[in-house]
């Protein structure tokens, strides 16, 4: 009998075997449809989706007051790091940088992306950038007496914040699966790779 025999190895060691799953889950929740085998496909359901409803628990997870509320969000928040890289918001430096980031992001993404960082006062924001301050731009600051100061800003570098994958997942997928009780995501099956033979699958979240 196949007791405790749950999931593939890959040919790898338990921590590289972890450290896959964990890419894996970051680059859906940051794509939010990729290719990969069939095999890697059928174990990343199983972590995306157990990751997916810590995050829906969290919209709802309510303590006796206000410190225990946010002592068990945090509690919950350290267990959806477990299973993802680089999950805290970030700050991207300088136009070369910014630029080969904006790269890697689907064609839609990233033209709205490039037509927003041209002029972010006439275009729309992506969901993904949290601020962006541009070389050149006017910003208010406070003064010594406590006034607002309009300062222009010239030939600074230029700072582009975009969430993490939790603050993707917690703010952005997990509240389209608020009334689903599970089934999170879907497979197609592709066929086998060139070369390998591999079967190869998409995987995506169903909304």
């Amino acid at each position: 009998m196949r007791h405790k025999k749950i999931g593939r190895k890959f040919g790898r060691e338990s921590h590289q075997r972890k450290a896959l799953l964990r890419s894996l889950c970051t680059s859906l929740v940051k794509y939010e449809k990729i290719e990969t085998t069939l095999q890697k496909a059928k174990d990343l359901r199983r972590e995306i989706e157990k990751a997916l409803t810590i995050a829906k628990k969290m919209l709802v997870v309510k303590g006796e007051d206000q410190a225990q509320t946010n002592g068990i969000k945090a509690a919950k928040r350290t267990l959806l790091e477990n299973f993802f890289h680089g999950c805290d918001d970030r700050e991207i430096l300088g136009r070369n940088e910014i630029k080969k980031y904006i790269s890697n992001l689907s064609k839609d993404t990233r033209d709205a992306a490039e037509k927003y960082l041209e002029d972010p006062e006439k275009n729309p924001r992506p969901d993904f950038i949290v601020d962006y301050i541009p070389a050149t731009c006017k910003r208010t600051v406070k003064g010594k007496a406590g006034e607002d100061v309009s300062k222009e800003r010239k030939n600074a570098q230029r700072i582009l914040r975009v969430e993490g994958t939790l603050s993707k997942l917690i703010n952005r997928i997990a509240p389209r699966f608020e009334a689903t009780p599970g089934g999170y995501t879907r497979i197609y099956k592709l066929g086998n790779r060139r070369g390998d033979n591999a079967e190869m699958a998409i995987i995506e979240f169903t909304k």
